[in-house]
């Protein structure tokens, strides 16, 4: 495998990797990752959670014969920036740049450019596309709505979860109102961050980078979303808490393009398979256990069926 590093410029320098198969025949297709939320990685790697899905996604795609760009998020790996100052605009600022550096790479066709957004990144990417106009979206974990809404979801089903709760713990965890008091205090800040004007705020010991929940709050989807023409997947795991699995077909559902809609049974939003029941209070738990796993073979086979049908015979 062919690996190099790569930077680009906005406002910081971000350093990533570029995958490149070996080629005998003309210019060669290629995925630009887009991250999920928090300080990520070109692999996919937080402090604490080193989940490599990136990493194992960019290998996938070389083995179809298609190029990769990973990179490191502001604030993250070798990358310039402060994460808790950047806000959403600037990640669509930074996807924007990353596809413009795989325009300039020697052995890319710059028409066969392509983007994989997971989780927030899958937000970004009808923003990007709009100034890029990549040739086909493929949207892994995201949600068809704000960032404001796909929180509040997790929050009513951790309300869900707890006033269902059977034994002892369901009762206490009803009579301390942990359930009434998570969300109490989510509004709250949810209100102050929209009604704020500061980069970052802070919250007892924590901050909270109030710029980039702000610009998520305020951004609507749906506009970009009609723009989008080219072919585009959309994938969700039946266990992910974190958005809602249906809105992969509201996604297919508000494109003008060729549109193709998947929910994996089983699959989380770490894109692994996962044995125990959806819960938001073991969620960190479960992951815990899910990272050692490999990513869902269901997944893999989704995506190369469509690769082979949008993206590496277009190559040919």
């Amino acid at each position: 495998m062919e690996t190099r590093e790569i930077h680009f410029d906005t406002d910081v320098t971000l350093k990533g990797t570029v995958r490149v198969p070996d080629n005998q025949g003309g210019k060669l297709p290629i995925i630009v990752l887009i991250h999920g939320s928090g300080p990520v990685d070109r692999d996919g790697n937080v402090k604490g959670m080193k989940m490599n899905a990136y990493k194992d996604l960019a290998e996938f795609f070389f083995s179809l014969g298609v190029a990769s760009i990973t990179y490191d998020k502001r604030g993250a790996g070798a990358s310039e920036g402060d994460f808790y100052h950047t806000g959403m605009k600037d990640l669509v600022d930074d996807g924007i740049a990353a596809v413009k550096a795989a325009w300039q790479l020697p052995e890319i066709d710059p028409n066969k450019v392509f983007l994989l957004g997971h989780s927030e990144g899958c937000t970004l990417l009808p923003a990007i596309n709009k100034e890029v106009d990549a040739a086909g979206l493929i949207f892994i974990a995201g949600q068809a709505d704000n960032v404001r809404n796909a929180s509040e979801l997790q929050v009513k089903l951790l309300e869900e979860e707890v006033s269902s709760m059977k034994g002892f713990q369901g009762w206490l965890l009803r009579r301390l109102k942990v359930h009434k008091t998570s969300a109490s205090k989510q509004r709250k800040l949810f209100d102050e961050i929209a009604q704020s004007n500061e980069t970052v705020i802070r919250k007892g010991l924590a901050k909270v980078n109030a710029k980039w929940l702000r610009e998520h709050f305020q951004y609507e989807i749906t506009e970009d979303l009609a723009a989008i023409k080219c072919p585009i997947l959309a994938i969700t795991g039946s266990k992910d808490v974190q958005v809602n699995p249906q809105h992969v077909y509201l996604l297919a559902k508000n494109v003008n393009g060729e549109a193709e809609a998947h929910v994996i049974e089983g699959m989380n939003h770490l894109l692994r398979d996962q044995d125990e029941p959806v819960s938001m209070l073991k969620v960190k738990s479960i992951y815990k256990k899910s990272i050692h796993k490999p990513l869902s073979q269901e997944l893999y086979s989704v995506l190369r069926d469509w690769t082979q049908k949008h993206i590496t015979t277009v190559s040919s």
